[in-house]
């Protein structure tokens, strides 16, 4: 791999980390403005509530929008990992 190829890679890798980290940092606000936006709600209610009301679909895309920025920071550590000699 030349020097360029390498230069080329770093650059792509540092855009992907300050993609990842603006995704880490407002990533949540994601499923909160689709919960807005569709009225679900977005109080914590009790137990069986929760089990026959449709909060756990906005506990459930926060769970998922956090797991898909810890895979974007593990991607980009080992893409980190992967270049250097």
């Amino acid at each position: 791999m030349t020097a360029a190829e390498r230069k080329e890679i770093s650059q792509r890798i540092a855009l992907l980390d300050r993609a990842s980290a603006l995704f880490d940092r407002f990533g949540t606000l994601v499923p909160m403005a689709i919960a807005f936006l569709n009225r679900w709600p977005t109080e914590v209610q009790v137990y069986p509530q929760w089990q026959v009301g449709e909060s756990w679909r906005l506990f459930l895309s926060l769970y998922f929008y956090w797991f898909a920025s810890f895979a974007l920071r593990r991607a980009v550590s080992f893409a980190k990992g992967g270049i250097e000699p």
